[in-house]
Formats: C-alpha cells, sequence, structure tokens
C-alpha cells in the first residue's frame, strides 16, 4: 500500500532506467521529475504498465498449462512451486533487471499465443461446447485480476527500495501513468468485483463493520508504526497522516453510503460518471487540483497536510460505483453459449476500445492523476481493469477450458472476510485447484498484503537495501515472495481464512 521510501528518492545512476520515453526523446526539457504534463508520455508509460501486467498475467496462464500437463493438481507444494517459478520469478526480473528485454519476451508471448491456439485447435474445440460456465458471481476472471494486483504491488513496494528497480515504474508525483500508480486504483476496482450495491441499512452495517472499519483501523496502526520507527513517508501521495489503508476504507464506507441511492444496478453508471464529472469540474474549474499539487502551500492544518488523500476521495468513489456496475453487468448471466459468450467478450471489447479512447483524450485534455484521481486517472484504471478482464474471459473460460478442462469451483467463499460483509469460514470444503497461488491469495489477500508490508519494513531496517547489487536485489525479492505467498498457500491448504 505505498513504499516505506519516498518516490524518486534513489538518483537514476543505471542506464537500464532509461524510460521509453526518454529513449524516444518525448521527455521535454530541463530533466523535471514527474511534473510535467506531457500526454505523449502518459501513452507511453501506460502502455509499458500494461505490458507488464498483461506480460504477468501470460505467466498465470503458462502456469496452468503446464501444472494441467503435469497433472500437479494433486500436489499442492508442487504446484505451487511450479507457479512461483513460472509468475513471480518473472515478474521479479521484469521490473528489475530484465526490463530491457520486456518487448522481446512480450513478443515471443505473443508468437507463443498464437501457435498454442493453432496447436490445440481452441477456437474449434470452443464451438462444440454446449455451455460455458464462467463460475457465479465470482469468475475466475476476477479472482485472477486480483491476484495480479496483489502479486505486482507486493513485488513494487519493495523492489522500489533497490537500485535496480526500474526507476520508471515508480509513482508519478503530479501527473503520470506509472505501473505504481495503477496500485491503489486497481485495489479499489477489484475490491469493487466483490462488493454489492447496497440495498439496506443492514447492508451498509455489515460494510462498515467488516469492510471499511478493519481497514481503517489498519490504516491508523500503520500510521502510527511509521511515526514510532522515524520512517519516511511521502506526503506527496496521501498526505502526511494518511496511507492507501485509509483511502481503501473511508472509499469502501463512502461508496456503500452514495450506493444506497441507486435504485437499481445500472443507476450506478450515471451515478458514477457525474461524481466524477462534478469531481473533475472541481480540480479543473475551481483550482482544487492546483491547490493539491502546490509546493508552497503549508501542512499546517490537518485538511492541508493530508489535502492529497482527502481530495481524492470522490474520484476513487466514482471508481468504486462504475467497477460494481462493471462487476455487475459481467456476472448477470453465469451460464452462456458459445454465442452468447462470443456477444459478452465483443460488447467488453467495444467498452474496452471506447475506455482507451477516452483514456488518451483525457491525457491530452487534463492529464492523468493518481494523487487527485482525476477524471483521466479513473478512466485508465478501468481501461486496464476491463482490458484484464477481457484478456481473462477470452483466454481462460474460452481457450484454455475448451482444450484442458477442469471442474469448475465457483469462488464466492474465497472472497469472504475482511473486505466484503462475511466473515464465514468453509477452506476446510474446497479442494485446491489450478492456480493455487490465486486461490490463495484471493482467500488470504489482506493477511498477504500485511505480512509483505511487515517484510519490506524489515529490510528496509536491517538490510539496507540501497546499497545491495542487482544480484542481492533479486535474491532478496525472490526470499521475500516465497515468505509471503508461502504463508497464504499454507492457510489455503490449512482452510484458514483470515482475511
Amino acid at each position: 500500500m505505498g513504499s516505506w521510501a519516498t518516490a524518486d528518492r534513489i538518483p537514476d545512476l543505471i542506464p537500464v532506467n532509461q524510460s521509453l520515453e526518454e529513449r524516444l526523446g518525448l521527455v521535454g526539457g530541463g530533466g523535471g521529475l514527474d511534473f510535467d504534463w506531457a500526454w505523449s508520455q502518459a501513452l507511453v508509460q501506460s502502455w509499458e504498465s500494461l505490458l507488464l501486467i498483461l506480460s504477468t498475467f501470460w505467466c498465470i496462464l503458462l502456469a496452468r498449462v503446464v501444472t494441467h500437463k503435469w497433472r500437479l493438481h494433486g500436489s499442492p507444494n508442487l504446484c505451487f512451486a511450479v507457479e512461483f517459478v513460472l509468475v513471480i520469478l518473472p515478474c521479479i526480473l521484469l521490473v528489475t533487471v530484465a526490463v530491457d528485454y520486456s518487448y522481446h519476451i512480450g513478443l515471443l508471448m505473443f508468437v507463443a499465443t498464437l501457435w498454442f491456439l493453432r496447436w490445440s485447435k481452441a477456437l474449434e474445440r470452443a464451438r462444440t461446447r454446449s455451455q460455458f460456465d464462467l463460475g457465479g458471481s465470482r469468475p475466475m476472471a476476477f479472482s485472477v485480476l486480483r491476484a495480479l494486483t496483489h502479486l505486482i504491488t507486493a513485488i513494487c513496494i519493495l523492489a522500489i527500495d533497490f537500485g535496480s528497480f526500474y526507476r520508471p515504474y515508480r509513482k508519478s508525483r503530479q501527473f503520470g501513468a506509472k505501473l505504481m500508480d495503477t496500485g491503489i486504483g486497481l485495489f479499489v476496482f477489484t475490491m469493487a468485483m466483490v462488493s454489492k450495491r447496497t440495498r439496506h441499512l443492514s447492508h451498509l452495517r455489515r460494510s462498515v463493520l467488516y469492510s471499511a472499519l478493519p481497514l481503517i483501523l489498519l490504516g491508523l496502526a500503520r500510521t502510527v508504526a511509521i511515526l514510532m520507527l522515524s520512517y519516511g513517508q511521502d506526503a506527496h501521495e496521501y498526505g502526511e497522516h494518511l496511507n492507501a489503508f485509509f483511502i481503501l476504507g473511508l472509499t469502501k464506507f463512502l461508496g456503500a453510503l452514495v450506493s444506497m441511492l441507486a435504485g437499481k444496478d445500472v443507476h450506478l453508471l450515471p451515478m458514477g460518471f457525474g461524481l466524477l464529472i462534478i469531481h473533475q469540474f472541481g480540480l479543473s474549474g475551481l483550482g482544487i487540483s492546483d491547490y493539491v499539487m502546490d509546493e508552497d502551500v503549508e501542512r499546517t492544518n490537518l485538511f492541508n497536510a493530508n489535502r492529497e488523500g482527502l481530495v481524492s476521495l470522490p474520484g476513487f468513489v466514482a471508481l468504486y460505483l462504475l467497477s460494481i456496475y462493471v462487476n455487475r453487468w459481467m456476472v448477470a448471466t453465469s451460464l452462456l453459449s458459445y454465442s452468447e459468450l462470443v456477444r459478452k467478450l465483443r460488447r467488453l471489447l467495444y467498452v474496452v476500445l471506447i475506455l482507451w479512447s477516452l483514456f488518451v483524450m483525457s491525457a491530452y485534455a487534463i492529464g492523468i492523476s493518481r494523487v487527485t484521481c482525476n477524471f483521466g486517472y479513473v478512466i485508465w484504471v478501468l481501461a486496464i481493469g476491463s482490458t484484464t478482464l477481457w484478456a481473462s474471459f477470452g483466454a481462460i473460460d474460452f481457450v484454455l477450458n475448451s482444450v484442458m478442462p477442469w471442474e469448475t469451483n465457483h469462488l464466492e467463499e474465497q472472497e469472504m472476510g475482511l473486505l466484503t460483509e462475511n466473515t464465514a469460514v468453509k477452506g476446510r470444503e474446497r479442494s485446491i485447484v489450478p492456480f493455487t497461488i490465486n486461490q490463495a491469495l484471493n482467500q488470504n489477500g489482506l493477511t498477504f498484503f500485511l505480512v509483505a508490508n511487515v517484510l519490506t519494513g524489515g529490510v528496509n531496517i536491517f538490510l539496507k537495501p540501497e546499497d545491495r547489487s542487482s544480484f542481492e536485489s533479486v535474491l532478496i525479492l525472490l526470499v521475500y515472495m516465497f515468505i509471503a505467498t508461502k504463508m497464504a498457500h499454507e492457510l489455503l491448504k490449512r482452510g484458514i481464512r483470515i482475511a
């Protein structure tokens, strides 16, 4: 939920840390940090971010194929080991020492995908299926996106403290569309994927008690811990005292409250866009964006000190409402025929194209700002989330399950815990299925992330990451991710669900 290190603290001493826009000469003169509002840079940054996300997603698909071919589903530990090597190791390398080969690897993945489609005759097999079971109200595509968000963010919050980390992936100070800018937005998006529109006061009470309040308390605990340990926190992210846990908790509470005004799920669409437009008018028309980003505004009171987090809340609430609408539209029908699934994928593709078109226009007209969660940022997160969902439904439900079918294991129970309104534990009734790490992170995602944050603090205190070589940084990241993911995996094996 943000780095223990401040943004851009490590100087750019490594040639590999030149971004694509720097190589193409798109960066304006003066060598400023992240304070330019250059739409061409935002487009390139967004492409680099999407490439990393889709590359990691492709590795998950590869792990699914390999574990199926080797029949490892009866051996959870071996399945975990294979997935760790095929998914987490490449992701660590692609944000550090192997970043120069990202485009070569992406091209190789594309060619391998075309070869697999031809060799497996997946499209022909899909046509012969009588129906497609997407997995109830929690399709596998949703859980894959949640796992992707957890994995990439967990890797980045520690990797950013090493000199080998690809500098252009760091969070933007004001405007930008970098990889780490996606973190908080995708967490809101995936939180909405497992949420529903609030219908009664009892639903609101459960949302507050089981989702919003625990996150706010975690945010308070993190702030207190940082103050006690005298850790530096970049005030340009959420403010001096707020952090991502606070933002998620407040977004959940306010989103649940506002959604009560919607009589139907479809009403969330105009409500979300209406709130987003009003928010953007305040940012641009009333000068609130300039106020938030003005370095000369002293943090003399509580609001000024935390203006980044507080001002961004309406944007995150709008993102939450729109994401719930996407969720409800996608799961409106779970059992589909071939023609119905093709129609749904086609419509989702249209949505993806519209969102990316709006992103380009927003990048040019108003910029992309995570700090204020402006219109462009919300559209960008929706575009990335929808693109990944489209790829997941197409690759997993349409292609892989046609070639390598496995029993659909509905995922509703995996999401129960502090991030939803139900804490029932039913893990022992479930078997471990393909995407073992994915299943573990969906069952105990918040616990995984808390462990990752604690380990990140330990590495910063005892191992001095800024002094480590590239090899040492990769090794430390591997051990760190092994401990965090293995903990979640062991909880999964024992049927223990914490949060």
